[in-house]
């Protein structure tokens, strides 16, 4: 759990900011949105809002202003009898003063919208770029979830069975660990679907002689974890299947060698690179291993992201930014072959210690 006096110096840090450049700043958790007549989508609240309040109810806003006699407003939905009679609990004004630490609390409907209000986003992202131990321990929890799920979806895996069907395997999994559910849309995708990067229409019946890439993970108390493994629908790969797969790993491997305080994003992308254009080469599917070009037709993604509240979580330049202790990053080379029908790609979540780095996925087999 995050605590109280965690998500107060979140706050501070914010503050202080505000004492040295002036201003004061807003941050809103976000509006329900509909889904069909009468239905909405289920809500989840704005990133930055939960990192700085710990509040979760839609149609709120804090306000941060160290000039002011209460420089930490939450302006809520207040109490109403007949709304919790329908749609559940609200913590009202004295809710978000009593529970969440609130220096003042209002009406949402009687906000007015600050004008010169600064825009601290490239801040709060730059502290949420780095987790705390106990954000850590919260991903740790998330990603021991996400293996369970994956383990149990492999088990799954039969030829006849359909995409799908994995697919509701690793959900259940998810929601009953605890788990609000998916990160992000689960991909369950067999044969030629892998080589769609982002395919998660997970409609198509499994094939006996299929790859079956799985890329899911679960948001365990708003933060993420997201796992890649490839299984075979029989049991057995071809060659052609197994030296890919073994390509992939050795890239992973090479590429997580690298993540350590002070080595970049691009240094450990550069190590998978090399690692996959020498093997395609000697597998024969490339000429020219020093050809970027060529290399991007079997391998065109980065080979990590930062990761936490957001699966594509922020403050990190993949480019630029260099690796510091208490980031989360995945490790997720990959190699397409669509005329083979081959996708392979293999991910982990890594954070980077004082001595390198630790897998909080390593307890999933490969």
């Amino acid at each position: 759990m995050i605590t109280k006096e965690e998500f107060k110096s979140r706050r501070t840090k914010v503050l202080d900011y505000l004492k040295e450049t002036g201003g004061r700043a807003v941050f809103k958790s976000g509006q329900l949105k509909n889904f069909s007549n009468d239905v909405h989508y289920p809500f989840r609240v704005d990133s930055n809002f939960y990192y700085l309040t710990g509040f979760t109810e839609p149609n709120a806003i804090c306000v941060l202003d160290p000039q002011a006699d209460n420089p930490y407003s939450l302006y809520v939905e207040p109490y109403d009898p007949k709304h919790e009679l329908w749609d559940g609990y609200r913590e009202g004004l004295e809710g978000a003063k009593e529970n969440f630490n609130a220096d003042a609390s209002y009406d949402i409907h009687d906000y007015k919208e600050i004008q010169d209000a600064k825009e601290l986003e490239e801040l709060v992202h730059s502290m949420r770029s780095i987790k705390s131990k106990a954000e850590t321990e919260v991903m740790r929890k998330s990603a021991a979830i996400a293996v369970q799920a994956h383990r149990v979806a492999a088990e799954l895996i039969t030829p006849g069975i359909y995409e799908y069907e994995v697919e509701a395997a690793l959900y259940q999994v998810f929601r009953s660990q605890g788990a609000s559910g998916c990160a992000y849309p689960a991909i369950v995708a067999s044969g030629i679907n892998a080589c769609t990067l982002h395919y998660i229409e997970n409609k198509k019946k499994i094939d006996k002689n299929d790859l079956i890439l799985i890329d899911a993970g679960c948001e365990y108390q708003y933060y993420a974890s997201d796992i890649t493994r490839v299984h075979h629908a029989s049991g057995k790969m071809s060659q052609a299947q197994q030296d890919i797969y073994d390509l992939v790993i050795a890239a992973q491997q090479a590429a997580i060698a690298t993540i350590k305080p002070g080595a970049s994003f691009q240094e450990s992308h550069d190590a998978a690179c090399n690692v996959i254009a020498e093997g395609l080469v000697d597998l024969g599917y490339m000429k020219d291993k020093n050809d970027p070009e060529e290399l991007k037709q079997f391998y065109m993604h980065g080979t990590g992201h930062s990761l936490g509240m957001d699966v594509h979580d922020v403050g990190v330049d993949k480019k630029t930014t260099k690796y510091v202790v208490g980031m989360v990053t995945t490790v997720e080379p990959g190699i397409y072959i669509k005329s083979k029908k081959i996708g392979v790609r293999i991910e982990d979540d890594v954070v980077v210690t004082p001595k390198g780095s630790e897998c909080l996925t390593e307890g999933l087999e490969k």
